[in-house]
């Protein structure tokens, strides 16, 4: 413990032994060597792509899971490109929870088959004064059917039945990991076919798992799912005894009033604009309003002051996308935690749903067309092209699949004159709100040779399984200008989701820590959150709601006439200006000229403290002690001390103080607000 007392205060690098990397600065460590981190982020490893810097604040981690603890080098570590750092993730987390389950992504992709294909044909960029001469090694001539191992995606009971074996080695006594056993019989659920004895087994043996968690619904819903799947009569004893248990069961626990479900998901109420709306744009404040100018593009100012804790935005998307990981454990289309009792498309083997009813629902507004390939989506894409996918067929569906009708209106569409702000969203159409999600900002003038070819070569892919799987092939036929509108729609959002989407949270329990923490589950498509600039030194700060949308909440005071800026990610606290400059250039095509790039506002163990015998000051530690046991309650308690506080130090910014009670801030708006996982009480029922 004395070699940690050094590292105080300074810049520390974590291993845990679930894998992952985490770097903050350290605060302070008890007996147990529980540390405290703050303004601390985690750093993600690929092979496809750079290290990936996850903000998260303030942050516990628990002693038994550390397994290296030392002090960053920064003269070293800021030198750093993490956009063009490859690396192999640490051995997958051993306790992944119920965080999510395998990724679909496999090692060798379209990325890397683009790169070789670039690296042998093109290796000096600077030559290709037209990429286009070269477009057909990328399109014509690229195998990438083979080497991509592209396939219809079919059930296949032999596959089932080999995952549902695994799962039952989870279930077993002496392992009792029953949430890794369920998503096992969640995978082989959506692997069997329909009416399959490797089904309805599934179904009984995920009743067994619902049975011994206590959750005796569910429990009796996964039995009724097995009968209808044609259980086998010389299993069915069994199952009988079961449904006997779990009716009794239910029977005393209703007589006794106890629920089967967690009290965990208790929240703050319906969160609701602090001033009057915009006629005409109810989600947003009347104070708001949408500039444009050579410098900033479209922004967004306020009219009158705001103070820190004024809720002004509140978004639903115009579509989403539930990240792969999360598909045995999340309903598809909405997003809801049924682990216990999601059901499969019965033409794929990925998309799970929490009801029938939610299924018709995927399948009339993006399902119909992604059903047959978005295996092969998920298996050689990251998300973002996933995603675009997800907006192109949105959009199309927003048409009723009249692909005519939507290439006569957006050849027709004058594109400068779409304002999201001006629309009239109380009347609008799925179609008009895909007008303010068509004119997002691509950036293709700004994209170097290699990016644009990079996405013309994804644009191929994805257009030519879409023809060859889909309806769209039946839809378009032999019309070339529907396949060059497929085209340029692909295209075109290939490059509007990397610079203009938003991930989704919610807040995950974790058993080895005993703590909650912030996860992303989702991406999503919001077209006035879009409209928000970024700023190394934020004033706004996002918040996903329970219901899907998501609140922008200001972080520090904004006078009248000033700008609302977002944070892509890059923060002056966590970053040096060399770094968040390199990455907003690189992925943004945009030099940052924020408050923080100008002044070079330092990191955050180098920020210097407010006058606290002015404004008093507040126990930062204390407080987040508090708040990661996530009592609604008592952050209920909490949010307007906070909120009066960063109110009162917020114009002295940057500060110390100011940016420990932004993280607190927020904190307690997401225990209030957030979507929170049910799943704390499940391991007093087995081991995670």
């Amino acid at each position: 413990m004395s070699g940690l007392e050094s590292y105080v205060n300074n810049t520390v690098s974590i291993i845990t032994a679930d894998g992952r990397n985490f770097v903050g600065t350290l605060k302070g460590f008890d007996q147990t060597v529980n540390v405290i981190l703050d303004e601390s982020h985690e750093r993600v490893y690929s092979m496809t792509a750079g290290i990936e810097q996850v903000v998260l604040g303030l942050h516990i981690i628990r002693g038994d899971n550390i397994a290296i603890i030392g002090q960053l080098d920064e003269s070293v570590d800021s030198k750093l490109d993490f956009t063009t750092i490859r690396g192999m993730p640490l051995e997958p987390h051993k306790f992944s929870s119920f965080v999510m389950c395998d990724s679909l992504e496999e090692k060798f992709g379209a990325w890397e088959l683009f790169e070789e294909i670039w690296q042998k044909e093109m290796p000096d960029e600077d030559v290709v004064e037209n990429i286009y001469d070269k477009l057909d090694l990328f399109v014509k001539d690229s195998p990438f059917h083979d080497r991509l191992k592209l396939c219809p995606d079919v059930k296949d009971n032999a596959k089932a039945s080999n995952i549902r074996t695994r799962g039952n080695q989870f279930f077993h006594p002496k392992v009792k990991r029953y949430i890794e056993a369920i998503k096992c019989y969640n995978e082989s659920i959506a692997f069997s076919e329909k009416g399959s004895e490797e089904r309805a087994i599934a179904y009984a043996n995920r009743s067994m798992i619902c049975y011994e968690l206590h959750r005796y619904e569910e429990c009796l819903e996964n039995i009724r799912l097995a009968r209808e799947s044609n259980y086998p009569d010389r299993l069915m004893s069994k199952l009988i005894k079961r449904e006997e248990d779990a009716k009794k069961a239910l029977q005393v626990n209703n007589s006794k009033g106890v629920n089967d479900s967690d009290d965990s998901t208790d929240y703050g109420g319906e969160l609701k604009l602090s001033y009057s709306a915009h006629e005409t744009v109810p989600q947003v404040a009347e104070c708001l309003n949408l500039c444009e100018s050579k410098n900033f593009g479209r922004y967004v100012v306020t009219n009158q002051d705001l103070n820190a804790g004024d809720v002004v935005i509140i978004e639903r998307p115009f579509c989403r996308l539930l990240r792969d990981v999360y598909r045995c454990i999340r309903c598809d289309y909405c997003f809801k935690e049924s682990i216990f009792t999601l059901i499969p498309c019965e033409s794929c083997t990925v998309a799970m749903y929490c009801t029938v009813e939610c299924m018709d629902k995927a399948h009339k507004q993006y399902h119909r067309i992604e059903c047959p390939i978005i295996r092969d989506m998920w298996r050689i894409f990251t998300k973002l092209p996933v995603l675009s996918l997800r907006v192109v067929t949105t959009a199309i569906h927003s048409y009723d699949y009249n692909l005519h009708a939507m290439m006569e209106h957006l050849s027709d569409l004058n594109e400068k004159k779409v304002n999201a702000f001006a629309m009239d969203w109380t009347t609008a159409t799925m179609r008009d709100i895909y007008d303010t999600v068509h004119v997002l900002e691509t950036n293709t003038n700004l994209r170097g040779s290699k990016d644009r070819m990079m996405r013309v070569f994804f644009t191929t892919i994805i257009r030519k399984l879409l023809l060859e799987r889909t309806d769209l092939g039946n839809i378009c036929g032999l019309d070339v200008n529907l396949s060059e509108l497929l085209d340029n729609l692909i295209l075109r959002h290939l490059q509007t989701s990397a610079v203009n989407m938003h991930s989704m949270h919610y807040m995950e329990y974790q058993p080895t820590e005993k703590l909650y923490e912030i996860e992303n589950h989702a991406s999503a498509c919001f077209p006035l959150l879009s409209m928000l600039n970024h700023s190394c030194a934020p004033n706004v700060t996002r918040v996903s709601l329970f219901d899907d949308r998501c609140a922008v909440i200001v972080s520090r005071p904004i006078p009248k006439g000033g700008q609302l800026y977002d944070n892509y990610g890059m923060h002056h606290s966590l970053m040096t200006r060399k770094e968040r400059k390199l990455d907003l250039a690189k992925q943004y095509k945009f030099v940052c000229k924020c408050e923080a790039c100008i002044n070079d506002y330092p990191l955050y163990h180098d920020l210097p403290s407010i006058d606290t015998t002015r404004h008093g000051m507040i126990d930062i530690s204390a407080i987040h002690e508090e708040l990661v046991l996530h009592s609604v309650k008592r952050a209920a308690e909490l949010l307007p001390k906070l909120r009066r506080y960063l109110n009162d130090i917020g114009h002295e910014y940057p500060g110390k103080e100011t940016c420990s009670c932004q993280e607190l801030f927020k904190r307690s708006f997401e225990i209030l607000y957030n979507p929170t996982s049910e799943s704390a009480s499940y391991w007093k029922y087995c081991n995670p």
